[in-house]
């Protein structure tokens, strides 16, 4: 009866709520030259809760992405100003940079209406999902709303899982173009990647915010479960490791609140039930944020090398280096800790350190700190080629040094398997 009532009081308020706007936010790019300037700017973090932090002020920050309210920006740039701390305003006016994002209906029995220069909302994507299916019946299964792709039993698995950030829109977009690409491509190495392994995707990992970020507020993180007057769970510090260590919060009102409990909430323990079934056979599991041009190993708990980093550093750089080719986007390859922030209780740790799967990655997609969540529409495609190549190339590294291994027989299988709490949440 409780999850029903809440889940009713959900629609209501989606009912009753006018869609939030951000007129005349302006989202801010901080410069800090020094350990003391980010000091001052962890302090504004923790001391103040009227901004949105993008981005983590640690000592190896380039840059730090902050969102401010028209009425905040005067107590922001006098805080900035008089500390000498260097600053330049990227978006004056957020809003207009989401009045433009292209926001598209996929068409019904046409799989290739899906493009990719615009967005699309849950139920489109969820459409597009089931079309796949029919389209592509001897390869592909629908398991809720993710996908297995495979040509045959006996393959190890490479697993992704996206948009468990609900406002970053680019990763299902470019976990929707994987997809595609490894049904339609006829790029040999796409069609050898998408026979020697069994695919598990699921582009969207928190499907109640992810229609929030559509029908209510752009730029909500969490899921949706109420805690009080507060809502939400940062469902990336919701996993059981480290749980509610440095870089997570136990303050519900924050954007990373990590929840009452490791696996307190269906998303994550539903997911983390279903990759635990399959870990085993789980060669290479990915995990799709925005943003910063980052590839991110475990662990967020420390700098050490732990496990097999040097190995996984190796073959994300050589990745990397391909991503780079076709539009010279530059990324950082690093630990959580090294490369972003100190952050625990996320995916990545949690399936490495569980289940020792021998690679594992974070992808913080486009870009740096001009658009951060609100990547334009027209940065889709070339974040999906881009994205696509270094996949390939961490495929061939990893085959290299002897992580991952060809699969063997073209028969094709089916599999119909349940990921329940979308049920649960959806319908």
């Amino acid at each position: 009866m409780l999850k029903t009532f809440l889940l009713c009081l959900s629609f209501l308020s989606l009912t009753l709520a006018e869609k939030f706007r951000f007129d005349n936010y302006s989202l801010y790019k901080v410069l800090p030259k020094n350990v003391t300037q980010v000091k001052w700017i962890e302090e504004l973090q923790n001391a103040e809760d009227m901004f949105d932090f993008w981005s983590e002020p640690q000592s190896h920050a380039e840059y730090v992405s902050i969102l401010s309210s028209p009425e905040n920006k005067s107590y922001l740039e006098s805080f900035l100003k008089t500390r000498g701390i260097n600053f330049e305003i990227t978006l004056p006016n957020i809003q207009e940079v989401i009045d433009k994002e292209t926001v598209k209906k996929y068409t019904r029995t046409n799989t290739r209406s899906m493009t990719w220069d615009a967005y699309y909302p849950l139920e489109d994507i969820y459409a597009w999902i089931d079309d796949l299916v029919a389209t592509h019946s001897s390869v592909a299964r629908r398991i809720i709303k993710g996908i297995k792709i495979s040509h045959g039993s006996g393959r190890k698995i490479i697993f992704i899982e996206s948009a468990i950030h609900s406002r970053e829109w680019i990763t299902p977009a470019v976990t929707n173009y994987i997809i595609n690409e490894l049904l339609t491509s006829e790029d040999e190495d796409t069609k050898a990647a998408a026979r020697d392994f069994d695919w598990y995707i699921f582009p969207v990992t928190n499907p109640d915010g992810y229609v929030w970020t559509h029908t209510e507020y752009r730029l909500w993180r969490k899921n949706r479960r109420p805690f009080g007057a507060d809502i939400g769970v940062d469902l990336n510090r919701n996993w059981n490791n480290n749980w509610l260590g440095v870089g997570s919060s136990g303050n519900a009102s924050t954007n990373t609140y990590a929840g009452p409990g490791p696996f307190s909430e269906e998303e994550t323990r539903t997911l983390s039930e279903y990759i635990s079934s399959l870990a085993d056979k789980i060669d290479l599991y990915l995990s799709m944020h925005s943003s910063g041009q980052l590839l991110l190993i475990p662990f967020g708990n420390t700098t050490e090398p732990l496990a097999n980093y040097y190995d996984a550093i190796k073959i994300g750089r050589r990745a990397m280096g391909a991503l780079s080719v076709r539009y010279g986007t530059p990324y950082t390859t690093g630990n959580i800790a090294e490369a972003i922030y100190l952050a625990t209780g996320t995916s990545i740790d949690w399936v490495k350190e569980a289940h020792q799967v021998p690679l594992v990655y974070c992808y913080e997609l486009r870009d740096r700190g001009v658009f951060g969540h609100v990547l334009p529409a027209d940065q889709i495609l070339p974040s999906g080629e881009e994205t696509m190549d270094s996949i390939l190339e961490m495929i061939h590294q990893a085959r290299r040094l002897g992580y991952m291994n060809s699969g063997n027989g073209l028969k094709a299988s089916i599999l119909s398997l349940a990921f329940i709490f979308v049920n649960f949440y959806l319908h």
